[in-house]
Parts: structure tokens; C-alpha cells; sequence
């Protein structure tokens, strides 16, 4: 697949401004679900821990399976069908759930909301990417993609803080204001310029299943790609599992007031911007090859301190943890984006969220379990227990690729 030459560069400019606007209101759309979820199920719906994290699993199972279909409907039928079609299933599953009255009726629409973010992820990383490359700023990509996680975090902490405003009011309101921002969101990605394609004819009767298993093949025969995709798909589910599951119980469980969880996940969020920020910088200083050394023996020693420190203070192992996630991510990604042609992407993309989602459906019910059974520290424990081996295991099989290898031929 190549991009026409007939594209003027300048004709996507628009669509840089746009895309920090879309993922602004992405984050913003999606801090309810992120700050509150696991209080709203507690105190609305009577839930335990374990259970609510079994219904969120949910959401983890249903991307499981959504991720590389997903990412084939944008290598197809392009990266602006499967935002908008994404957009609108995450505003109408938000919905959904803040009015769903049954345990079933909340996991259909965690499905659906899952759906939702299936179709956006990797689409709009392969879109940003394809634009930068029309506009002759291929180069910027690793700044830009830090930039917009740093968008994306600092929205989700302004959504953390008004939804934990609203919610001391009626914990149903800031999941409507989120569906509302989602559905600007789509509105924005239908403002979208999406470069035109150009597919060979032996590339137009490619089906389906053959980019699948190209994407498949390619992992298969190339290392140097298969180790920052699973480096990038283990790597953050300590982060993701710390602020979305045990964040708002350890708050409440050191004396955060309700109304004061946003402003604890604030402090969590900006450290992750801080993370992205930082990222290019500390990649110039440090290099690659320590930073992803470094950041899985840190993201343990963090877990294993807040086990043993159970004080308000502690929670910020928890922005710890969000920093250096945020900083090795943009690394990783533009490693994996040099690695793969446009045609399959979104796809390869989307199996690297496969494997995220793979790694998470399987934790986070168990951590909950875990914690509902023998306290909240005994589940930090296992987390970093379980990151450790992995992640051992990862840097030891790939060592000789943890180091940044010469550019090679995109195939």
C-alpha cells in the first residue's frame, strides 16, 4: 500500500490541531470510567472488589476478541470508518451504563464501550502517523505522540477532578458529561482529511484474513519487531491496573474523601504527562537501552513499597508508577511504527492491544480477588511478582534487541 503521490502534504495539516483536540476529548470522555467506576458499582450496585473487577473484565474480553478485526476494518475500509464508528459506540456505551439497571445490562454495555475503543485504538495512532508522514514530519513523530499522550493524560485528569466534583453531587452526572464529550469527540473525527491510498492490485484482492496472517507472520519472523510489542503490551498493565482498579479504594482506604479522589487522580495523571514530556529528553540522556532496563525494576520497586507503606503519601508510588510508564511508551510505539508498512498497521497495532487486553483480563479479576481476600497490599505484591517474571523473561529472550538496532527496510 502506498500513499498517493498526488496528496499535497499541505492538505493534512489540519488534521495535527484536530487529532490533539480529539485525543484531548477522548481523555476528558473517558476519566469517569478511569476515576469512578469501581466506587459507582460499590456503592450503586453492592458490589465487592472481586466482582467489580470480574465485571470489568468484561471489558478486557470483549477487546480481546474486537482488537485485530477491529484493526483490519481501518486497514481496509480506512482510518476515519473505524474512528467514527468507534466514537459513536463509546458515547452510546458510556451512556448505557449509567442507566443500565442490571449486572448483565452494565457488562453489555462495557462490551460495547469496549468495542467502541477497539475501533480507535490503533486507527488513530496509524492515522497520526500517516499524516505526519503527508506532511513531511515523520521525524516529529516520537515529540508529537509524546505531546498527545501528555494531551490525553492531562484531560483525563481534568476529567478526574469534575467527575469527582459531580459525582459528590450524583455519581450518575459525570458519566453523562463523558458521554456528551465523547460524542464531540466523533463529530471532530468526521472533520478528519484522511490521506488518500493508493493498493496495488495485488493488494486489493488481499482479504481479511490474509492481512491477518501477514501481520501474524511478520511478528513470527521478526524479533526486533515481536520485542517491543510485547514489551509495550506487559509494560502498562501495572499502571493501568494501580489507577483504575486500586487507586480509588486505597484512597478511600487511607481517608481520601470521595469528592478528593479526582485530586489524588490528578496527581497520578500529571506524573504521566511529566512521563511523556520527558521522554524524548531522557531518551537523549539516559538512552533507550537503560531506560527500558530500568523502568520494569522501578514500577516493581514502587509496587512493593506502597505494600508496605500503607499511608496517604504512598500514593504517590502510584504517579511513580504512571511516570515511567508514560516515558518508555512513546519509545517503544515509534519502534514498532518504523517496523511495519501502512497496509497493515492498524493491524499489527491492534495486535499489540490484543495483547495488552490479553495480559489484563487475566490480572485484574485475579488482583481482585487477590485483594478482597488478603488486603490490598497482598495484591500488590502479586502484581509485581507477576510483572517481574514476565517482564525478566522479555528482557532476558530479547536482550539483544532492548538496545535501539539500525533502522531496517519496512516490509
Amino acid at each position: 500500500m502506498q500513499l498517493s503521490n498526488t496528496d499535497q502534504g499541505d492538505d493534512y495539516a489540519s488534521n495535527i490541531p484536530r487529532y490533539f483536540v480529539y485525543i484531548a476529548l477522548k481523555g476528558f470522555g473517558f476519566a469517569p470510567i478511569a476515576v469512578l467506576w469501581v466506587i459507582y458499582l460499590q456503592q450503586q450496585r453492592g458490589l465487592s472488589l472481586a466482582q467489580a473487577a470480574l465485571v470489568d473484565a468484561t471489558f478486557f474480553i470483549t477487546a480481546l476478541f474486537s482488537e485485530v478485526p477491529t484493526g483490519v476494518v481501518a486497514d481496509r475500509f480506512g482510518r476515519k470508518v473505524s474512528l467514527t464508528i468507534g466514537a459513536a459506540l463509546m458515547a452510546a456505551g458510556v451512556l448505557a451504563w449509567t442507566f443500565a439497571p442490571t449486572i448483565p445490562l452494565i457488562m453489555l454495555a462495557y462490551a460495547a464501550l469496549a468495542i467502541g475503543f477497539t475501533f480507535l485504538s490503533g486507527a488513530d495512532d496509524a492515522f497520526f502517523y500517516e499524516t505526519l508522514q503527508r506532511t513531511g514530519r515523520a521525524s516529529d513523530y516520537t515529540r508529537l505522540v509524546a505531546r498527545a499522550g501528555a494531551t490525553n493524560v492531562g484531560a483525563l485528569a481534568l476529567g478526574s477532578v469534575a467527575s469527582s466534583l459531580l459525582a459528590s453531587v450524583d455519581l450518575r452526572l459525570p458519566f453523562l458529561v463523558a458521554s456528551l464529550s465523547l460524542l464531540i469527540m466523533m463529530i471532530v473525527v468526521l472533520s478528519f482529511k484522511e490521506p488518500k491510498i493508493i493498493v496495488s492490485d495485488e493488494q486489493a484482492r488481499t482479504s481479511i484474513r490474509q492481512v491477518l496472517q501477514q501481520s501474524v507472520t511478520l511478528l513470527r519472523d521478526r524479533p526486533s519487531l515481536r520485542f517491543p510489542m510485547l514489551y509495550v503490551a506487559l509494560i502498562p498493565v501495572a499502571s493501568v491496573i494501580m489507577e483504575t482498579l486500586f487507586l480509588q479504594p486505597q484512597a478511600l482506604a487511607v481517608g481520601v474523601p470521595l469528592a478528593s479522589i479526582g485530586i489524588v487522580a490528578l496527581a497520578a495523571q500529571l506524573a504521566s504527562i511529566g512521563g511523556s514530556m520527558w521522554s524524548t529528553k531522557l531518551k537523549g540522556r539516559v538512552g533507550e537501552g537503560r531506560i527500558l532496563t530500568a523502568a520494569p525494576v522501578l514500577i516493581i520497586a514502587c509496587l512493593l513499597l506502597l505494600s508496605i507503606m500503607q499511608l496517604a503519601p504512598a500514593l504517590l508510588f502510584i504517579a511513580g508508577i504512571g511516570f515511567l510508564t508514560a516515558v518508555v511508551n512513546p519509545i517503544v510505539l515509534n519502534r514498532m511504527q518504523d517496523a511495519v508498512s501502512d497496509d497493515i498497521r492498524a493491524t499489527t497495532l491492534s495486535l499489540q492491544s490484543l495483547l495488552f487486553s490479553l495480559f489484563l483480563a487475566g490480572a485484574q479479576p485475579s488482583l481482585g480477588f487477590v485483594a478482597d481476600r488478603f488486603g490490598l497490599p497482598a495484591a500488590y505484591v502479586g502484581l509485581a511478582s507477576g510483572l517481574g517474571i514476565l517482564m525478566l523473561c522479555l528482557l532476558w529472550t530479547g536482550r539483544q534487541h532492548v538496545q535501539q538496532a539500525e533502522p531496517q527496510a519496512v516490509l
